[in-house]
């Protein structure tokens, strides 16, 4: 039972990674088993155990006889950075850290190579952090589709994401962006590569051929359904579910490139099985190794968190009918109304990862109210805006610790500031005055 011994501490390490950065679980459990972007990513963890196994069989999971200082000072800095980016609520940053932090670890315990680190770097394709790419994706998509119908009989018009024919209207939106058959293509083919190719050059084109492949591939699908659309009058199933039909032209692209590939197999070398690796383990290394773990965990977090001054603001709540943000996840709200003005105050506490005033979905401009004028003064980004006759100016601003702004990059630069301080929580302050028409005289 001692042989298994490098399986077994793997295992611990990996289990006291999840349990001790909950939010990362709690992201993977809502982000990425959604309904086609992420549908690998049950594979995965499975992909990446058999990788260990196979390093284990052939002897090439070996502890380190010593302490590497090094990488003590490498995973150290990691993990100071995981939980920076935690506290600063920057999910992206914190969840690509996570891989580098898991890897750092990984060869802190076993002797460093490629091979060690590829298992750990695997699980990128299974965190939620290419979705940042998905707006570069469309826009490309758009350009590309265009071209293409452009050979075709059928008139389109083009005007952002959106391809217009005289049957009705299609929106290259996040999920035809082609992302999910990138995701998959660069998984599969750096698998392939990592199995079987052992020279750079080699590798290259199969990545290359990987990835070019994927997105031509969707911008056919994209193509053939515009012109399905337009041959049937907008009328086709396929119209109001296409997901199926991409892996079907995705296949078989798969299977190409797994011929194509196969050339740059060499041919099979007999060797012998499960090599016992060495299982003399340095304890003072797995001991550094589980006490980093431990002291940048999400509790650390939570502790810094609770000493800070959160408590709830004694108000009223938010009201109705009147400009408001668009905001995500769960801020306190507070709402101050005096003859002149409103104040809402929406409060992150930082406790969750993508609990943050500055998440990519919030929107500062009110849905559905008209921007006459916009100007930024003295910290405050302020709006003019109208309904019919109804007239508001809007005035807001973002804190973060002691630090006020209306611009979203000093914030982040701000939040990451007050995260090395221990300081999470960030506010959006939205003031409202109802203008009427002498005000609009002397405002504007």
């Amino acid at each position: 039972m001692k042989q298994y011994l490098p399986l077994v501490i793997l295992s611990i390490i990996y289990i006291a990674i999840v349990l001790t950065q909950m939010p990362i679980a709690e992201n993977i459990w809502h982000y990425s088993f959604d309904d086609g972007t992420y549908s690998h990513a049950y594979l995965i963890p499975f992909i990446s155990m058999y990788l260990y196994w196979n390093l284990f069989t052939a002897g090439e999971l070996q502890f380190n006889n010593k302490v590497n200082y090094i990488y003590l000072l490498i995973t150290v800095l990691l993990g100071y950075a995981l939980l920076t980016f935690s506290l600063a609520q920057f999910p992206t940053g914190y969840r690509i850290t996570l891989i580098f932090f898991i890897s750092s670890i990984t060869v802190l315990i076993f002797k460093p190579s490629i091979k060690i680190i590829f298992p750990s770097f695997f699980l990128i394709f299974l965190v939620p952090v290419w979705g940042i790419i998905t707006p570069y994706l469309q826009a490309l998509s758009t350009t590309a589709v265009s071209f293409i119908m452009s050979y075709s009989s059928i008139p389109t018009y083009v005007e952002g994401n959106l391809i217009s024919i005289p049957s009705g209207v299609f929106e290259i939106a996040g999920g035809c962006s082609g992302l999910r058959y990138l995701i998959v293509s660069l998984a599969i083919s750096s698998l392939f590569i990592f199995l079987n190719v052992k020279k750079y050059s080699q590798g290259f084109w199969f990545l290359t051929v990987a990835i070019i492949g994927a997105l031509i591939t969707n911008w056919i699908r994209i193509a053939a359904l515009i012109s399905i659309g337009h041959f049937t009058n907008m009328e086709s199933e396929l119209m109001k579910d296409h997901n199926d039909f991409g892996w079907y032209l995705y296949i078989p692209f798969l299977i190409s490139l797994f011929y194509f590939g196969h050339r740059f197999i060499p041919s099979p070398m007999n060797q012998d099985k499960l090599t016992i690796s060495n299982t003399s383990i340095n304890i003072s290394t797995l001991s550094l190794a589980i006490l980093i773990v431990l002291a940048f965990s999400d509790y650390t977090k939570q502790v810094l968190v609770t000493f800070q001054d959160i408590a709830p603001e004694q108000c009223d709540k938010a009201l109705d009918n009147i400009p408001k943000p668009q905001l995500h996840g769960d801020p306190q709200v507070c709402v101050q109304d005096d003859a002149h003005k409103i104040q809402i105050s929406y409060t992150y506490l930082g406790s969750k990862l993508d609990d943050s005033v500055n998440y990519y979905l919030n929107v500062f401009e009110p849905i559905n109210w008209k921007i006459i004028n916009k100007r930024e003064t003295n910290k405050w980004q302020t709006l003019l805006v109208n309904k019919g006759d109804t007239y508001y100016f809007i005035s807001y601003k973002f804190i973060s610790g002691n630090n006020e702004t209306s611009n979203l990059n000093s914030l982040r630069k701000y939040k990451l500031l007050n995260a090395a301080k221990g300081i999470s929580q960030t506010k959006l302050i939205w003031l409202v005055e109802r203008c009427n028409a002498l005000c609009l005289k002397t405002k504007i």
